[in-house]
């Protein structure tokens, strides 16, 4: 399926609201094409995949699948209740809708390669002269979807006219609405941090932006702040467990809390027991690819595993939001195409890591105790020029989708404690 089956481009002039002010009229100084789009979910695609959900045969069960405590992986019955609902309950037109909450476009760049790319984002714009750009960047097994939600608490608090922010929301190359790079280019964070670069910058931000990310966004946030002029600063939720060589032993080390031994344990276990998916994510992507490609129902156990192992106990993902992620990357036939960059991080069993320059820009970390992997504050002092920290009692991996206020909450007091002028 093209991606452009899936959306439908509607006339810029025709969709901006006639009261002044709508978050889609983007910045007079953009310089790349820019259409705006519905996301739309063809019938014939929803038809298919329905078919093939009442293909399924029972699940022979076994004794690692009927364990309830996701040790080796998803359990028996719950993918069959998930694959049934998914077949016969999941609201499709809400999810249509929801996914249309906030506006959608669709701009047109050009790799250093002479490639052409469509790239998806949300956006919200402000029409205030010297709004700070702030792009979010989503990982895997994320999407845009993850910041719907965020961007409606940013609509509760600001609207276009008077927000003292814009906000970017890009799919990442490969990803979801956003096209492949090229089959014969071997691509990874800088490329697709280099292209996020011109985006931002063809929007207009090229007075300078901030860029936010977890997981792979986290990756790509940090290589802009090293790369890119206009980065003027970066807001991370998440940072590999890796003990700078500068701190003393977590057993001497008194600035130590509670909660970071607890953060450190996690992530301890999350790498002997947990990272088998990224390694084979890294190795074998072609395999893998192969295996979920047109298979819905692997596709929703190599995925929804995920979004209830990495999340807070206390505030599960329901099922509706987990099949939501799962029908973005069948539909779109994306997900061989989504595990690029672990060839970069995750292609040995033992790998290694390579300490990052230090960053001098502004730096906020806001670390939430059931992600995959965290640090404590002294040890996020290493990567950089640390300028906001918070360690916070709750939430998981998907900060944005989990916890949307606080997130929004500490990328604005990140901001104005980095630019208590209002502005770069």
């Amino acid at each position: 399926m093209r991606l452009s089956t899936i959306w439908q481009v509607i006339s810029l002039a025709s969709a901006i609201d006639a009261a002044a002010g709508s978050w889609a009229t983007l910045p007079s100084s953009a310089t790349i094409p820019v259409e705006e789009i519905q996301v739309t979910i063809p019938p014939n695609a929803l038809r298919s995949l329905q078919e093939d959900l009442s293909r399924v045969r029972d699940f022979p069960l076994t004794y690692e699948n009927t364990q309830t405590d996701l040790r080796y992986g998803v359990n028996a019955s719950w993918v069959a209740h998930s694959t049934a609902y998914w077949r016969e309950s999941f609201d499709w037109p809400k999810f249509q809708e929801w996914m249309n909450k906030h506006p959608n476009f669709i701009a047109n760049l050009t790799t250093p390669a002479g490639d052409s790319m469509e790239v998806h984002f949300m956006g919200l714009f402000s029409q205030k002269a010297d709004a700070i750009p702030v792009a979010f960047f989503h990982g895997w097994p994320g999407a845009f979807l993850e910041f719907i939600d965020l961007l409606d608490v940013i609509k509760t608090q600001f609207n276009a006219s008077s927000s003292p922010y814009h906000i970017i929301v890009p799919s990442l190359p490969g990803f979801t609405l956003s096209s492949a790079p090229s089959p014969e280019s071997s691509w990874g964070t800088a490329n697709t941090s280099a292209l996020m670069d011109d985006l931002l910058l063809g929007l207009g931000f090229k007075g300078g932006y901030i860029a936010q990310g977890g997981d792979i966004g986290s990756f790509v946030a940090r290589t802009l702040a090293m790369t890119s002029e206009s980065c003027k600063g970066i807001h991370l939720n998440m940072i590999p467990s890796i003990k700078p060589d500068s701190a003393p032993p977590v057993t001497n080390d008194s600035t130590i809390t509670p909660q970071d031994r607890e953060v450190l344990a996690r992530s301890k276990e999350f790498i002997e027991t947990q990272q088998a998916y990224a390694i084979l994510q890294g190795t074998k992507p072609s395999t893998l690819g192969f295996a979920l490609h047109n298979n819905p129902v692997g596709l929703l156990a190599w995925t929804g595993e995920k979004f209830m192992a990495w999340t807070d106990p206390s505030r599960p993902i329901g099922l509706d939001q987990i099949l939501q992620f799962v029908s973005m990357y069948h539909l779109t036939q994306t997900i061989s195409r989504s595990f690029y960059s672990y060839r970069e991080t995750s292609n040995t069993i033992t790998p290694v890591f390579t300490p990052s320059p230090y960053i001098s820009k502004p730096i906020g970390y806001s670390r939430f105790p059931y992600d995959n992997t965290g640090v404590p504050e002294r040890w996020a002092r290493d990567l950089g020029n640390l300028t906001f920290y918070r360690a916070h009692s709750e939430g998981g991996h998907f900060a944005a989708l989990e916890r949307p206020g606080q997130l929004w909450e500490d990328v604005i007091n990140f901001i104005k404690g980095a630019f208590p002028q209002g502005h770069f």
